[in-house]
């Protein structure tokens, strides 16, 4: 078991960039990239990303949040908002499109597909934790360099939030708790509908 190669590997070929432009200044969380993230090369490229844009924005079609932020940013169009994932490539073995290296890799997948799914702050097992500390200071890295004074932090689902408060200045931020992973249309659902408003209201105050 070689987690260090494992997480160096699966970096260099399949992270999904962040989604950040000068304007950025609240930056939406997520899990990690999936198959229609690997073949596009931005986040929140499937249909979770469609399901967000269709309700952040409050339209009947849109483009996916990620090739919507990512036309924006192209286009040198104004935008406040970027996506970073807790983990720029995938989770879940069934996500990467190289058989090989899921087989080379396949115990070290299954650490990394217990540790998406566990609720545990702190992992017992060495192999779980040497991944878990590996992913937490790798998003550490990356999205400290991204921030402003007034860089709004939104945690989409329990695993984002999760490594949101294990961050280092987490007293620092200002976070809107409680946002769930655009999944499944949760974010149409009646008991979210609370928090998306003020995501929403959040969004508008710094488009407008």
């Amino acid at each position: 078991m070689d987690i260090h190669s494992f997480f160096e590997e699966a970096s260099a070929l399949y992270s999904v960039q962040d989604l950040i432009s000068e304007h950025t200044d609240m930056i939406f969380i997520l899990e990690s990239p999936h198959k229609e993230e690997i073949k596009s090369g931005v986040p929140l490229a499937g249909l979770s990303g469609r399901s967000m844009a269709k309700e952040l924005f409050e339209v009947e079609e849109s483009l996916p949040m990620g090739k919507l932020l990512k036309q924006y940013i192209n286009e040198n169009k104004k935008t406040a908002f970027g996506i970073v994932n807790v983990c720029s490539f995938p989770l879940q073995g069934s996500a990467f499109p190289d058989h090989s290296f899921v087989s080379r890799y396949s115990e070290e997948i299954k650490v990394a597909e217990a540790v998406r799914t566990s609720s545990v702050k702190v992992f017992k097992d060495e192999f779980r934790a040497e991944f878990d500390q590996l992913l937490s200071r790798h998003f550490e890295t990356r999205l400290t360099s991204l921030l402003t004074e007034n860089t709004l932090i939104v945690p989409c689902g329990r695993f984002a939030e999760k490594y949101v408060n294990k961050l280092s200045n987490r007293e620092n931020l200002t976070v809107i708790e409680g946002v769930p992973h655009p999944s499944y249309h949760s974010w149409s659902r009646d008991r979210y509908q609370k928090v998306i408003d003020k995501v929403r209201v959040e969004g508008k105050k710094r488009t407008s």
